[in-house]
């Protein structure tokens, strides 16, 4: 029996099992002077976010060499230092993702509302109260481009809110107006994962099996030493499910399984990869650049934008890992912003 057979019948297939949470945190801020944007709004909102955790919660913060101890402690530093240089094909893998403000304004005037988020990865909400405390502190120290007397616009965050867009539950951590947090969160899980792609098998069917991959900020993907500039199938579904694998090893329950035996990617992810081709590339490659603190210099964000259209036989193997990305981002500097993408067959939607 083929695999194209295999879909329409619909036999019974073996799901990963995939010990990993995500949690998704809406701050609602609004304006209290002008605030002036680059571009790109990703790479204003992580340097304000590190930079107030870095100066309100890690003494060591000034140091050029840091105790190899201090860092194994220090929640900021296990949140904000890179494991590997930036060098290092595909994504360093930290346990946050940050999902800057989308519209195409360059000024947000006073009084007017905004809202980015910060994707916290695994079971522990360790981190929890740092994001809280450090986006007050935001507000006070003001982001985005200086002004003309040097400053950058302050804002107040009016409430957070965890937000599940798999299941459009929402728990309320910070009201507005309000000075109490309460810590509880609406996670995101694996088995929500299987349930969406269960539901959407149907509509793959009645689609050709044609999916959609919207790339909604610069999404920037590497084949070895090099960027990729085009949305290759095979490459595209690889780096989305080494992301899912190290995050779920780093800051899950362990590397992903298949009926309790470790997932192999030659034998249950590559050959379904391989098979996925291209109907219609609708991308381009955006070369934004952003401010790197920590280097000290520009640091290149590009990557692709736009939509581009698969069809494969059999989706069943790589469909969750495509609900996971639009869940935890993919590509190279995520806690930037980069990497996020929606997916679609037909009127439905998921991300973005």
């Amino acid at each position: 029996m083929t695999r194209t057979q295999n879909t329409r019948t619909r036999d019974p297939w073996p799901a990963p099992e995939v010990a990993l949470t995500t949690h998704h945190l809406v701050f609602t801020c609004r304006a209290a002077e002008s605030i002036h944007w680059h571009p790109f709004k990703g790479s204003a909102v992580r340097g304000a976010f590190a930079s107030v955790l870095r100066r309100s919660f890690c003494p060591e913060w000034r140091a050029t060499e840091t105790d190899p101890v201090h860092k194994q402690l220090c929640p900021v530093c296990q949140m904000l230092a890179a494991p590997n240089a930036e060098t290092t094909p595909g994504d360093v893998r930290r346990p946050y993702a940050i999902r800057p403000p989308l519209d195409q304004r360059p000024v947000y005037e006073p009084g007017e509302t905004f809202s980015f988020t910060i994707t916290l990865f695994g079971e522990s909400l360790v981190y929890l109260p740092y994001l809280v405390l450090a986006a007050s502190g935001m507000g006070a120290a003001g982001m985005g481009r200086k002004n003309e007397a040097g400053h950058r616009g302050r804002f107040q965050v009016e409430s957070i809110v965890s937000v599940n867009p798999l299941t459009g539950e929402t728990a309320t951590l910070l009201d507005a107006g309000a000075s109490t947090v309460h810590a509880s969160t609406a996670p995101v899980t694996h088995h929500q994962v299987l349930a969406v792609g269960e539901k959407v098998m149907d509509l793959l069917a009645k689609h050709d099996n044609r999916i959609t991959l919207h790339f909604i900020t610069p999404t920037r993907l590497t084949r070895g030493e090099h960027k990729m500039s085009k949305p290759e199938p095979f490459q595209v579904i690889k780096a989305s499910v080494l992301r899912i694998l190290d995050l779920a090893a780093q800051y899950g329950g362990g590397r992903p399984t298949i009926h309790g035996q470790p997932l192999h990617l030659k034998e249950h992810i590559f050959p379904y990869a391989g098979e996925v081709q291209v109907v219609a590339d609708h991308t381009r490659w955006w070369d934004v650049s952003g401010f790197s603190g920590r280097l000290g210099r520009e640091q290149k964000l590009g990557g692709l934008i736009g939509r581009v259209v698969y069809t494969a036989p059999d989706w069943r193997p790589l469909f969750p890992w495509l609900i996971w990305i639009t869940q935890t981002q993919v590509g190279k500097n995520a806690v930037k912003g980069s990497g996020i993408v929606a997916l679609s067959v037909g009127d439905w939607q998921l991300g973005g």
